[in-house]
C-alpha cells in the first residue's frame, strides 16, 4: 500500500484547513486509476497522508481501519457498491465516500451503502466538510465503545471510565471529551468546543470551556490529564498516539 504524496505550498504536519486548524484524518483511498490524485487533488493538503489500495471485490483485505474510505466508483459503480458493503462489514466504524463520474450519480442510491458522494474537483472545503459528515453519520449509528489508550467511552449512556475506574462526567464534560477524543490530533477553538457543547456561540463566554477543561483534567488525574492537550493560540486538543478506536457492539458492563 503506498501513500498519496503531499503537494502544495505545506511542509509535512503544516497543512492547515480553511480556518487555520490541522486536519489529521486517516483516510484509506481504494482504487485501480492511475488519475486519481488529479480528480482530487486537495486531499493532498491532508496532514497524514492517505494510505492507498486497489479496489478488489475479492476480499483480500489490504487495508485495516480508517476514519474514512474514499472508493473510486468512475468506472464502475456496482463493483464500488460491492466493496463498500465488504468494507463496513469489516470495518463498521469507517465510514464511506464515493467518487463518482457525473453522468454516474443517478445510479447511486441508499443500497450502495455510502455515507456521501463527491464528484471529481471537489475543492478543499467541500471536501473537508463531506469527509467530516460522513464520519459523523457513520459513527452516530454506531452501537459501541470507543477506546482511546486506557479511556472507554460510551455515548449512548454519556458514561466514561480510566482504567476500569468511573469518571462521573457531567453531560458537558462529557460531549467535550467525545468530541476531542473522535477528532484527535485536531485542534479546536474555545468557540467550535462552544458549538459541540451547547449548540451556541456566545458573546464573551469561550472562556467557560477553560473551567470545564479544567473540572474534566482533574476527574482524568495527573496521569491522565494530558489526554486533553492545550494549543497554544488556539484552543484544545486529544493529542495522538494513541489513535480513537470503536469497539462495535461492546456495551457497558
Amino acid at each position: 500500500m503506498s501513500d498519496i504524496s503531499r503537494r502544495g505550498a505545506y511542509g509535512p504536519g503544516e497543512a492547515r484547513t480553511s480556518r487555520g486548524l490541522e486536519m489529521s484524518l486517516d483516510v484509506v483511498v481504494l482504487t485501480n486509476e492511475d488519475d486519481f490524485e488529479s480528480a482530487l487533488p486537495d486531499l493532498s493538503r491532508f496532514a497524514r497522508p492517505a494510505r492507498r489500495a486497489a479496489l478488489s471485490t475479492d476480499g483480500d483485505g489490504q487495508f485495516g481501519p480508517a476514519d474514512v474510505a474514499i472508493i473510486d466508483a468512475r468506472s464502475n459503480v456496482a463493483a464500488a457498491q460491492a466493496v463498500s458493503h465488504r468494507l463496513t462489514a469489516d470495518h463498521p466504524a469507517t465510514a464511506v465516500v464515493a467518487l463518482v463520474a457525473p453522468a454516474d450519480c443517478a445510479a447511486v442510491d441508499v443500497d450502495c451503502n455510502f455515507d456521501d458522494v463527491m464528484l471529481p474537483g471537489t475543492c478543499a472545503e467541500e471536501l473537508q466538510a463531506r469527509l467530516r459528515l460522513a464520519i459523523g453519520r457513520r459513527r452516530g449509528g454506531l452501537d459501541g465503545t470507543l477506546k482511546f489508550g486506557d479511556l472507554l467511552l460510551h455515548p449512548a449512556s454519556f458514561t466514561a471510565s480510566l482504567d476500569g475506574r468511573e469518571l462521573n462526567l457531567t453531560l458537558t464534560e462529557f460531549k467535550l471529551l467525545n468530541f476531542l477524543v473522535q477528532h484527535a490530533g485536531q485542534a479546536f477553538t474555545r468557540t467550535r468546543l462552544m458549538q459541540q457543547a451547547w449548540g451556541y456561540e456566545g458573546n464573551g463566554r469561550a472562556r467557560t470551556v477553560d473551567v470545564h477543561i479544567r473540572r474534566l483534567r482533574a476527574k482524568l488525574g495527573t496521569r491522565h490529564q494530558s489526554l486533553v492537550g492545550t494549543v497554544r493560540g488556539v484552543g484544545y486538543r486529544a493529542p495522538t498516539p494513541p489513535q480513537p478506536e470503536w469497539i462495535v457492539g461492546h456495551q457497558k458492563p
